[in-house]
């Protein structure tokens, strides 16, 4: 099963993970803001309030100022945070496109290579049979000769003992005659060798069907294995996948929680009438 690229990949659509112009502007606010609360410093008794007062509102400010700051800082980690999950989207994007590209070239190839694999065994197993055919039809009917052939070559040699044995006691005048059984002789022994290596070639022709039929064992056995290799490989993407859509969700939890105003309450004691003693 070919997997196009991109095949089931809904993380492609994830936005940006750069600040947005708002975000800015509400963090510069913040900052100026912490700005102006360090600038102020003491609050002058300009209406002849006690020191307790006075203390009171220094600590509101103060207060007010270690919050500000602390959001400003939780804010700047938090967009640290953010870009460094945005690189690491980034890679892993890349390194699962390459993967997704391998896939698919790897699965196109082993896709064409079992297709053709088939053909070829199937071409084999053809070749094989007619060569098997072919040769035990011939086999046969040389056989079939060799036995003639050997039978009347022994029905000869049988007779041209007895006629050796005859001829010996006959004249010397025959000793052309011997010369002449001896030569059937070696030419009937040859044709016996002859057979004997037609035999030996035989039984090697089965050994190559035997090797052929091995092989197509084996080349089914890979591409099973292939099969399989295809197979992990899918639901190792498939695992991937879930693992980005996870940090999908935890970067929209951290943007939800930057985006989230912070709430501030510097006007309030400033605005407030200090206390008469």
């Amino acid at each position: 099963m070919s997997m196009s690229p991109r095949d089931d990949d809904h993380i492609g659509h994830v936005p940006k993970m750069t600040p947005a112009h708002d975000e800015i502007a509400s963090f510069q606010r913040i900052k100026a803001r912490s700005g102006l609360a360090a600038s102020i410093g003491d609050v002058p008794n300009v209406t002849g309030s006690s020191s307790s007062s006075t203390m009171i509102m220094k600590s509101t400010l103060t207060a007010v100022v270690l919050v500000l700051l602390a959001t400003a800082g939780w804010a700047g980690y938090l967009q640290l945070k953010l870009q460094a999950a945005e690189q690491s989207i980034r890679n892993y994007d890349t390194r699962i496109t390459d993967l997704e590209r391998q896939l698919s070239v790897t699965d196109e190839s082993m896709s064409e290579s079992s297709v053709a694999m088939k053909i070829k065994l199937r071409e084999l197993d053809s070749e094989v049979r007619k060569l098997w055919d072919n040769v035990w039809k011939k086999t046969k009917e040389q056989l079939a000769v060799h036995d003639l052939s050997l039978a009347k070559q022994q029905n000869s040699i049988e007779s041209n003992t007895a006629f050796v044995a005859l001829a010996k006691t006959m004249l010397s005048k025959n000793d052309s005659i011997i010369e002449d059984l001896s030569q059937q002789l070696k030419r009937a022994e040859q044709m016996r060798t002859q057979v004997t290596a037609n035999k030996k070639a035989i039984s090697q022709q089965g050994n190559v069907a035997e090797a052929a039929v091995d092989k197509s064992n084996r080349a089914n056995k890979e591409i099973q294995k292939l099969s399989g290799r295809i197979k992990n490989t899918e639901e190792w993407i498939e695992s991937i996948n879930g693992f980005r859509r996870q940090v999908n969700r935890d970067i929209g939890a951290l943007k939800k929680s930057v985006n989230r105003p912070p709430s501030s309450s510097l006007q309030q004691p400033v605005n407030q009438p200090p206390s008469g003693t």
